[in-house]
Order: structure tokens, then sequence, then C-alpha cells
């Protein structure tokens, strides 16, 4: 009876199916996804994921010194891609964080049937990549270079800790800044549109892009 006793918490704990483990990367059939990685080298390399799920998130930053300064609250959006690629491989999990993978972890085994196959769903931009410059609208990048791939919103709230004139102490602004990715295809760099105000603010390259 003791014997029996002993020996049920271990047959409980084998029961019990492993936690999802932490990786570095992600091997898929255009390549690998490591953090830091685009939304759109996951994308590109992978194809689209069998289930994504998108929450809003909320950071708070100090930007300054220790004596002047001020806080902001930098809101976010959290998603996770889960991609199913069958009952013989493990289910793969990737957060995506403000546009960059933040995280891969693996699960159990996966559900689906078959071999997925990776599919080419990036958009190719239609207008030529050095076209787009600071200053214009977003109405003008529109019209030439149509949507894009992904637009990612980033919210600021800004508390003004000291200052003067518009800058008082207490005051408070929400700055709202927007990336859009453009894909020209693989021989072109990516191209990362900073916007803000209904204004082009900058250009950022990145690597070549998937595009068919």
């Amino acid at each position: 009876m003791h014997l029996v006793l002993r020996l049920l918490p271990l047959a409980l704990l084998v029961a019990v199916p492993a936690p999802a483990r932490s990786a570095d990367g992600m091997s898929c059939p255009g390549g690998v996804v490591s953090v830091g990685d685009s939304r759109l080298d996951l994308l590109g390399k992978c194809g689209p994921a069998t289930f994504v799920e998108a929450r809003p998130a909320q950071v708070t930053e100090w930007v300054g010194d220790r004596v002047q300064g001020a806080f902001r609250t930098v809101a976010i959006t959290v998603e996770t891609w889960t991609y199913d690629l069958g009952s013989s491989r493990l289910v793969q999990y990737v957060r995506i964080e403000a546009g960059k993978v933040a995280n891969v972890r693996s699960g159990g085994y996966g559900h689906a049937s078959g071999n997925r196959r990776r599919e080419s769903s990036v958009p190719r931009a239609p207008c030529d990549p050095t076209s787009i410059r600071a200053g214009d609208s977003t109405y003008e990048l529109l019209s030439l270079c149509g949507e894009p791939v992904f637009r990612d919103l980033r919210e600021e709230l800004i508390s003004v800790a000291e200052g003067d004139g518009a800058w008082a102490t207490g005051m408070s602004t929400v700055v709202v800044k927007e990336t859009w990715t453009y894909d020209f295809g693989p021989r072109a760099l990516v191209r990362f549109v900073h916007v803000r105000d209904g204004r082009v603010t900058g250009v950022r390259t990145g690597g070549y892009g998937y595009s068919e």
C-alpha cells in the first residue's frame, strides 16, 4: 500500500506534457528565421502562419538622465504566429513585438495532416524604391507604391518631468508613429518607411525582398 502511494506522484509527473522550449530561431523552406528578424522575414521564409493571435501591450521607458528626462509609455502590438507543421514535427510559436521576432519556442507535436508547403504571399510594391522620400505625404506614398505589406503602429505617451514653455512640468502628449514595410522583390532591398502625422519622416533599408 505504501509502495503504490509513493509511485503515484511519479506516474502523474510522467503523464504531464513537456513545457514549450525556447529556441534562437526556426528553420523554414525559405531559410532560418532568428530573433531580431522582421515580420516580413518570417512571412517570406516560412509563409503564412497556421494561426495568428494579436493583442495590445504597453511598455514604460525612461528617456533622459538622472536629473532631467521624461517617462514614455509605448503602446505596441504583440503577435503570436503558430506554425503547425504536421503530426511528425513540433508546433512552432513565434512571438512578434512591434514588427520584430522576439522569441521562438516549440510545443508538442502538430495536428495538421500532410506536409505544409511554403506559400508565396508577399505582394510586390509597384514603385521604384528610390522614389520614396522623407517629406512625402502618406497619400503620395499610397498613390505611388500602394498598400504596404505591413503597417506597424507605435503610440508613445510622453509625460514631461521638467521643462518650460509648451513642455511644462506635468504635461503629456501622445505621439503616433508608424512603420510601413514595402517589398520590391529578391533583387532589391526592403524599405521600412517611417510615418508620422501623415508624412514620411525617414526610410530604412532591410535585406533583400521575397515577392515573386
